[in-house]
């Protein structure tokens, strides 16, 4: 859900004229999404240097890349962190039976797919 409110937000944000800025609340108010929780991803957003916020009076976020120059594997990382279908794929040793599971390569190789199909996909193609 969250990569959901981010994707609207940054395609709303990307929609504007150059240099333009889009507070958080106008945003929120727009598409009926909770503030608080896309106040966070959009601070998530910043942090990673997908958009930059401008603090203050007047003050919002804009575009810092051009949609094209911006994965959806980026904007996924940047809201959720890394992402693993399973959690026996992140390689923290979580799973107690990982010595003899048979389905750990076959998921970590599917991951792998996934992050490259979703790294040619850019905001623009949204």
């Amino acid at each position: 859900m969250k990569t959901d409110y981010g994707l609207i937000a940054l395609k709303h944000i990307a929609s504007l004229p150059e240099g333009d800025l889009a507070n958080a609340r106008e945003i929120a108010e727009r598409f009926n999404l909770p503030p608080n929780l896309l106040a966070k991803i959009l601070q998530s957003l910043a942090q990673s240097g997908i958009i930059e916020a401008q603090k203050g009076s007047g003050g919002g976020y804009r575009m810092v890349k051009k949609p094209d120059d911006v994965s959806l594997a980026q904007i996924f990382e940047s809201i959720e962190g890394p992402v693993h279908m399973v959690m026996c794929t992140s390689n923290d040793g979580c799973c107690s039976i990982e010595d003899r599971c048979t389905v750990k390569n076959g998921l970590t190789n599917l991951e792998r797919r996934f992050y490259q199909f979703f790294d040619t996909v850019t905001l623009a193609d949204v």
